[in-house]
């Protein structure tokens, strides 16, 4: 039997990301081993059907566990996953969240941030309702409203959204790294990227910073808060570069 697992976080089936995405949420000792194993067992089974799972089961009777070590190097890599799961009733965020403002995604980010440090569920739960919008657009007075749509969905589909809004954030602080510059943080080999502990820069300070900002390329505060994020973070470094020509021509 050819034996064939995927290679990367796009190629993983919807199954598949649930299921390692809560168990990668599941460690909680500095030992990746325990996981390490049952991550292999689920790139091996394509759903939760007794056929599929029969079918791992025999593979790893052939197979040592080494055998799959190069396969599953990806998972301590930036995840490659970027677009969000549908919600019936909702508009999903468009890929890489490029239909989004500058205020939806700053709430969200202050939200991933709070969940990182507490892992409480209620806040996993808030950040999906952030991220979902009616037809009619993004709106805080009604996000009550979209939480008893969201909160309906499963714990480990929850899990799996904020986990690609991750995905997400770590895209757009590598893309606008003038922004968003490195600094020093927590390093372990032997973890995923994902679960280092990255310097925490809320997204609502920049917000607060361009709206005032005398060249005033996007407005007040409520227009800044309006604009696309990736208009916004493209504008935010227009800003920069026209104030450090500014500083230089002071020489």
């Amino acid at each position: 039997m050819k034996v064939v697992v995927p290679s990367s976080w796009s190629e993983l089936s919807d199954f598949q990301q649930r299921e390692i995405i809560n168990i990668i949420n599941e460690v909680k000792s500095k030992d990746f081993t325990e996981a390490y194993i049952k991550i292999i067992q689920i790139l091996l089974c394509k759903n939760n059907s007794f056929w599929s799972y029969l079918r791992m089961r025999w593979i790893l009777l052939h197979y040592p566990i080494s055998a799959f070590d190069e396969a599953i190097r990806f998972i301590f890599d930036k995840p490659n996953i970027y677009s969000f799961p549908k919600i019936k009733g909702l508009v999903e965020p468009a890929t890489r969240l490029g239909d989004i403002t500058i205020e939806q995604f700053s709430i969200c980010d202050t939200l991933l941030h709070r969940y990182s440090e507490k892992k409480e569920e209620k806040i996993l739960r808030q950040l999906v309702a952030c991220l979902y919008r009616f037809k009619t657009g993004f709106s805080k007075l009604r996000l009550n409203e979209i939480a008893d749509i969201t909160d309906k969905i499963s714990l480990k589909e929850a899990q799996r959204i904020v986990f690609i809004f991750s995905a997400v954030r770590m895209y757009i602080t590598d893309t606008y790294p003038d922004i968003f510059p490195k600094k020093a943080k927590e390093q372990d080999p032997l973890k995923p990227v994902f679960r280092t502990k990255e310097p925490y820069t809320p997204f609502s300070q920049v917000v607060v910073m361009m709206a005032a900002d005398e060249l005033r390329l996007l407005g007040n505060l409520k227009d800044c808060q309006s604009t696309l994020i990736y208009d916004f973070l493209n504008a935010f470094r227009e800003s920069k570069r026209i104030h450090k020509l500014k500083q230089d021509a002071q020489k």
